[in-house]
């Protein structure tokens, strides 16, 4: 593992640079050589969840997640997107369940274009709700059941850990929202001033004279709704991750902790939870406390050397000698210098080795094209391979109906004419009908079950078939349902003999 590294740090809306060493933080004024950090913003990400089965192949589940997140979650089929997933299996579902993220690269060039203008390269873009990790992995904070709120300018979210590991994220609502609320109450303020109320005033009624009061009561109901989604969103991780209590909230805007929020907090109704602010590191810091965090957590990618959920699509190039090209450029230039030292010689094979790289990378480009027709296909593939199962599943169905019914009109064989004629007098008004029998139970000679289906252009004969059914003598005809299935109406009739 790699030891000491120096790694900076941009926020993608305000360009702020600094640089971070696993101990202290350095403000920047210019771009360094470092391996770069940024974070993807919250508002930009789509995140849709699924469940599959536990023995379902890591092979095929990247199509699998491609295909959810185009058809379900609703990527538009014409745009590209960077997706990647998290895995998390559940306590008590045999089942597990897959967090899948992606983000339109149109989007991130729209994000990130000043942040490249001023660096050129980012090596590791975060998703946010991941970066709180770094807490528990430098020890930091000891492994609990916790919620990290962050509520900036025009983003805010909120992160489920337990244990020390994340389990879910949900969207709040962010300053740029609470000052359109505050508006519509004829309450006239900018984000910057209310974010100055927030950490100066907050929730300390005594702080508020008369001429403020308003914005007090405004700000307590805002906040209600806040703390009343995050307790839903609780109950819900308890059902589904086994959640079993809140041991700490990390509520934080850009400017940090809000002034009475403990207070507010163990007055809703959060009782037993300790309330702190994002300012956790040894060496404190005066704001951009989440950017802090997800540098932290960039810095902890690298000495990891793992790529996991890194979303960037502008990694710098290798360092040319390190390719196979500038290998082989390296080599010849050294024989061509031992052998012979003449320039010319040494110009040429370098003009020729470029002609080779440029056919080397026309090449290249042709297998990427080619590839992405490959996963396409495949995509379209994998995609009809499930519509056959299921429509195999849909047959299967059928077949063990039919044959059942082929069984019990055999047992019918040996009964006497009364059971047969019962039979028979329903199976001509089928006839009649044009309907089809999915499934017939008989009960001797006076009662049976039949289960028909009839074409959606031929609904009405259902009715027609109960109608003569009554008119020929039969009792007690009725039917719970008409239900249609893939075109098809389909009823389940009881019918009595006389």
């Amino acid at each position: 593992m790699a030891k000491n590294q120096l790694i900076q740090y941009i926020n993608p809306s305000e360009l702020s640079l600094f640089s971070y060493n696993g101990k202290h933080f350095q403000k920047l004024n210019k771009r360094e050589n470092n391996y770069t950090v940024s974070r993807a913003l919250y508002e930009d990400i789509v995140v849709y969840s699924f469940k599959i089965p536990t023995s379902q192949s890591n092979d095929d589940l990247s199509s699998i997640v491609e295909i959810k997140m185009y058809e379900e979650a609703g990527l538009d089929v014409n745009k590209t997107y960077k997706i990647t997933y998290l895995i998390k299996k559940l306590d008590f579902d045999e089942m597990c369940l897959v967090e899948a993220f992606a983000i339109d690269l149109d989007v991130l060039n729209d994000t990130f274009h000043e942040c490249i203008k001023k660096i050129k390269y980012i090596d590791f873009i975060a998703l946010p709700f991941f970066s709180y990790t770094t807490l528990y992995t430098n020890k930091i904070l000891t492994p609990k059941n916790d919620i990290f709120v962050y509520m900036g300018d025009d983003e805010a979210f909120l992160s489920f850990y337990k244990d020390g590991k994340y389990i879910s994220t949900k969207s709040m609502i962010n300053l740029s929202e609470i000052v359109e609320k505050l508006n519509i109450e004829e309450i006239h303020v900018t984000k910057e001033k209310l974010s100055d109320i927030l950490k100066d005033k907050g929730f300390k009624q005594e702080l508020y004279d008369e001429r403020d009061s308003k914005i007090l009561i405004e700000l307590e109901t805002i906040f209600s709704d806040v703390f009343t989604k995050i307790n839903n969103v609780a109950m819900h991780n308890r059902s589904v991750f086994g959640f079993d209590s809140i041991d700490r909230i990390f509520f934080s805007t850009k400017q940090g902790r809000i002034k009475g929020l403990k207070e507010f907090i163990l007055n809703f109704g959060f009782t037993d939870v300790e309330v702190l602010d994002f300012n956790l590191f040894r060496e404190k810091q005066d704001n951009d406390f989440l950017d802090k965090i997800v540098c932290s957590y960039g810095l902890d990618k690298l000495k990891q050397n793992s790529n996991e959920q890194n979303v960037t699509i502008f990694k710098r190039p290798p360092s040319f000698l390190t390719t196979q090209s500038g290998k082989l450029i390296l080599s010849i230039v050294v024989f061509v210098l031992i052998l012979s030292g003449i320039y010319i010689y040494f110009q040429h094979e370098m003009n020729s080795l470029e002609n080779q790289k440029s056919i080397l990378d026309s090449r290249y480009n042709s297998i990427q094209k080619q590839a992405k027709i490959y996963k396409r296909k495949t995509r379209e593939k994998t995609k009809e391979i499930i519509a056959i199962k299921k429509d195999m599943k849909k047959q299967n169905i059928i077949f063990e109906n039919i044959k059942s019914s082929i069984g019990k009109l055999e047992d019918m064989k040996g009964n006497d004419s009364g059971y047969t004629n019962f039979l028979a007098r329903v199976n001509l008004l089928l006839q009649k009908y044009q309907l089809k029998a999915q499934s017939i139970e008989q009960i001797g000679s006076k009662k049976m079950t039949i289960e028909v289906k009839s074409d959606y252009n031929n609904r009405d004969n259902i009715s027609k078939f109960l109608k003569s059914l009554i008119n020929k003598g039969f009792v007690n005809v009725k039917t719970n349902e008409i239900k249609l299935d893939d075109d098809k109406y389909i009823s389940k009739i009881e019918i009595e003999n006389e």
